[in-house]
């Protein structure tokens, strides 16, 4: 291919970190600035997201609450590095997510979102590299960069450095690399992308959000659920809606004598902890059994995809359903998440499986990593 007429010799490379699925709060920034070609400052800064933090979150990045609760806030950050940032052309692997992400934070803080020049290396990756996949971790298999610790915003930050360097060194940049991004402009451009919420989900996220925050500290305090228990009452147009009735029950049970016993307490802390994390890590001491049994997947999939997924059950004997029932035995939840989904960590079929195990019902809710565990063994 022939070298183009631009090459950029000044600009900053960037990635952020998510605490959880809303995308739109940050955990961690890393930035390289770049000046004639040369590296003349590098940061890493953990941030408090003021926000709550999912585990699939944690799983891939690292970062714990307890990691940033010292940490300090975006708009601190953004007070000592804007204009850095706003000076400079913005590089970075699928950077307008992580530009996206940094709008929305500015957002709640009150803080004018600017408008920036942005080169997005995975759009250079599938301009001039001839590779059939351009996540950041295949862009840097197939150009031989190191990318140990991914998901780690310096270390991602540093490869997206490195695969810029190659294709502007190796073929240069046409004018229309160089992108313009502002947040609201590219949000008013687009049309139907919005996830539009039904009343009664939006009122279950906020309990969701509610509940995370009590038990944020792995106690409850009885002004706690005080509070909890007037937003209940000043919501009943939930009733109906699993786990809302149950927790509603339990609360006003719990207050009936303003006294919180060892037994109230354990019963809060079980539904409350099954309701923010309904998917647990299972040690089973025994294996799983797949013969006749009917699977039902939700969610997104590390590890390929849902026919796959389907493929690996049925060549054990399972049969693959499409919709939770009374008969489905297992329920398998992606480890990759869903923006889709209801409450964050999970959505319509993790609720209905737990509607039915309320019942009686004897189905299973099992994470992928554990669903591969068991194939593992099943596999000797």
């Amino acid at each position: 291919m022939v070298k183009t007429n631009i090459k950029l010799d000044n600009y900053v490379v960037l990635d952020i970190e998510n605490p959880n699925t809303k995308a739109d709060s940050i955990c961690s920034i890393a930035f390289i600035q770049v000046e004639d070609e040369n590296i003349i400052d590098k940061k890493y800064v953990l941030i408090n997201p003021e926000d709550r933090f999912d585990d699939i979150n944690m799983r891939v990045n690292k970062i714990t609450p307890n990691m940033v609760k010292d940490s300090i806030t975006f708009d601190v950050f953004w007070k000592d590095n804007k204009d850095i940032i706003e000076n400079s052309i913005i590089v970075g692997h699928a950077i307008k997510y992580d530009l996206s992400v940094i709008s929305k934070t500015l957002m709640k803080y009150n803080i004018v979102v600017p408008t920036l020049k942005v080169v997005c290396t995975r759009k250079l990756a599938q301009k001039y590299l001839n590779i059939s996949h351009y996540k950041l971790d295949q862009v840097c298999d197939y150009l031989n960069i190191d990318l140990e610790q991914h998901h780690n915003a310096l270390c991602d930050t540093t490869a997206s450095l490195e695969i810029f360097k190659y294709i502007n060194d190796k073929y240069g940049l046409d004018e229309n690399d160089i992108e313009d991004y502002n947040y609201m402009e590219s949000r008013n451009r687009s049309t139907g992308t919005k996830k539009v919420y039904s009343n009664d989900t939006r009122g279950l996220q906020n309990l969701k959000r509610i509940i995370e925050s009590i038990m944020m500290d792995s106690k409850i305090e009885l002004d706690e659920i005080n509070e909890l228990h007037e937003w209940l009452d000043s919501n009943t147009q939930l009733i109906g809606n699993y786990p809302f009735d149950k927790i509603y029950s339990i609360v006003k049970k719990v207050l009936e004598d303003g006294i919180v016993s060892s037994n109230e307490y354990d019963e809060l802390m079980n539904v409350f902890n099954d309701f923010i994390n309904p998917i647990k890590e299972e040690k089973r001491n025994d294996s799983m059994d797949f013969q006749d049994k009917i699977f039902c997947l939700t969610g997104s999939f590390d590890s390929g995809s849902k026919d796959s997924i389907e493929e690996k059950i049925i060549e054990k004997g399972g049969i693959c359903g499409k919709s939770v029932t009374s008969k489905t035995d297992y329920l398998i939840v992606g480890g990759a998440g869903s923006d889709t989904w209801k409450f964050g960590n999970y959505g319509g079929k993790v609720q209905k499986a737990m509607e039915l195990k309320e019942k009686g019902k004897n189905i299973e809710i099992i994470s992928e990593s554990d669903f591969l565990k068991q194939l593992e063994v099943l596999n000797g």
